[in-house]
Formats: C-alpha cells, sequence, structure tokens
C-alpha cells in the first residue's frame, strides 16, 4: 500500500474489499475446508479406553488402538464387556488412497471376516452409530457446497452440505457437517434421507486438548427415527503409546 493511498480513503476501503473477499472465496472452498479437517488428525499412535451407552441401559466396554500404518489410517478396537461380547474385535483401515476395509473378529465362530459393503450399513455393537460410523469417508466419494453458518455447542461454524456421487452405495442422500474452521473440528453432522427427512444427527459432546491434539471425548449419535440415542467417551488417552504394527493384522484378530 504506496502513502498515496492513504489520501484516497475510497482506494483503501477498496482494497479492503477486495482481500475480504479474497479471504472469503479461499474460506469457502469445502472440499478443501473438509480435506484440512482430514489432515489434521494426528498421525501418532494412540490407546484409550471407550466407553458405549445407550438411553435404552446396556453399557459396552472397549479397548482401543490407532495408529498410522503403511500410509493408512488404522483402528484396533476390542470389547472387554458384557461377557456376552467379550472378545468381538474390530479392525478398520482407512486409506488414503485405495479401498477402505474393516475386519470384525466373532468370538461364537472364532474366525475374523471382512465387512461387506450391506454390514458397514448396520449398527455397531447395537448402538445408533453403524459401522461405517466408524470410519472417515472417502474425500472424493462427495460433492460439497457451503450451506450456511452457525454457532453449534458454543463454537462459530460452517455448513458443509456433502453428496454422494454413487448415492447407491451409501446409507443417506446427504449429510451436512457443522466444522469450526479454526481449530477444524467436526462439531455436528446431520443424516438425511432420500425424501430429505432429517434421520439422525451425531454430535461432539466434549473435546479436549491432550498432548497438543484436539479429542473427542464425547460424541452422541441420536436416532430421530425411532426416537433413541446412544453416547461413546474416551478415557485413559495417551498418545504417543508404544503400539505394535502387528496390532493392525488382520491375523491379530485371530490370536
Amino acid at each position: 500500500m504506496t502513502p498515496g493511498s492513504f489520501r484516497h480513503p475510497w482506494r483503501l476501503a477498496i482494497a479492503l474489499l477486495v482481500l475480504a473477499r479474497a479471504a472469503r472465496a479461499e474460506g469457502d472452498d469445502p472440499r478443501e475446508l473438509v480435506k484440512r479437517v482430514l489432515d489434521a488428525v494426528p498421525k501418532v499412535a494412540l490407546t484409550a479406553r471407550a466407553t458405549l451407552t445407550s438411553d435404552r441401559g446396556w453399557t459396552r466396554e472397549l479397548a482401543l488402538s490407532r495408529a498410522f500404518v503403511d500410509g493408512a489410517d488404522a483402528s484396533y478396537l476390542e470389547v472387554t464387556a458384557p461377557l456376552d461380547l467379550k472378545d468381538t474385535r474390530f479392525l478398520l483401515i482407512d486409506r488414503a488412497e485405495g479401498r477402505d476395509e474393516q475386519f470384525i473378529y466373532v468370538p461364537t465362530v472364532k474366525r475374523a471376516m471382512q465387512v461387506s459393503e450391506e454390514t458397514r450399513k448396520q449398527p455397531f455393537l447395537g448402538s445408533d452409530f453403524d459401522v461405517s460410523d466408524m470410519v472417515r469417508p472417502e474425500l472424493d466419494a462427495f460433492t460439497y457446497r457451503v450451506v450456511g453458518d452457525e454457532t453449534v455447542v458454543g463454537r462459530a461454524a460452517r455448513l458443509v452440505e456433502a453428496m454422494p456421487k454413487a448415492p447407491e452405495k451409501e446409507l443417506y442422500a446427504k449429510t451436512v457437517s457443522a466444522i469450526d474452521p479454526r481449530d477444524l473440528l467436526v462439531l455436528r453432522v446431520q443424516f438425511f434421507d432420500a425424501k430429505g427427512a432429517l434421520r439422525k444427527v451425531w454430535t461432539l459432546d466434549t473435546v479436549e486438548r491432550v498432548d497438543g491434539h484436539w479429542i473427542p471425548m464425547a460424541q452422541r449419535m441420536e436416532d430421530l427415527k425411532d426416537g433413541h440415542w446412544s453416547r461413546l467417551t474416551l478415557a485413559e488417552v495417551r498418545y504417543g503409546a508404544d503400539v505394535s504394527p502387528d496390532v493392525f493384522k488382520r491375523s491379530h484378530l485371530n490370536r
């Protein structure tokens, strides 16, 4: 900005308007915002204890391990209680490129099986979370647009609509995610069916800073169709944990 600009306030006003519009345009790229959220996921090993509860009165306890292995985001979950579900194990492999994979070990049949497309649409351990909700979405499987701004759980959020490019493969016709663009946190996700009806709502109830990383300590999924909810909480979260890469192999499920 030259000194002469200040002698002509209108020049300064126009310059500021152009800069504001440029910044707004950059921030309004919804695909880039979603990508930044996905890229912000810490790439360090993590262990935690998870508790899954519902308004129907049941509780499931799980041990969780997570790490980036061979370029993939890998999660291992093992049910530790109740007794009838104990030793049920899940292995979730999210790849930046290529096909994601999910496996489940069922104690009653004593073998690990790959999760099918239909099984991904089923409830996770009988909760209001589906199996597909436990893995991050494939970025380029959707088209995105900004549909507004809103204050969600006390944070300024941008609302990003995601429409599947292959709707026949998805359980929902679209989602609308409320994203905090400053801390790159997804605060809420609304799930809509093919008729445009809002069917489920996921909300980030509690988020904490652990070892310099944001971690969702409590999250809730509400099923508006059936009128009930489930809540997933984390405890004893440890980043930088010593987790063997063998934990994230299918063979580990059958140990």
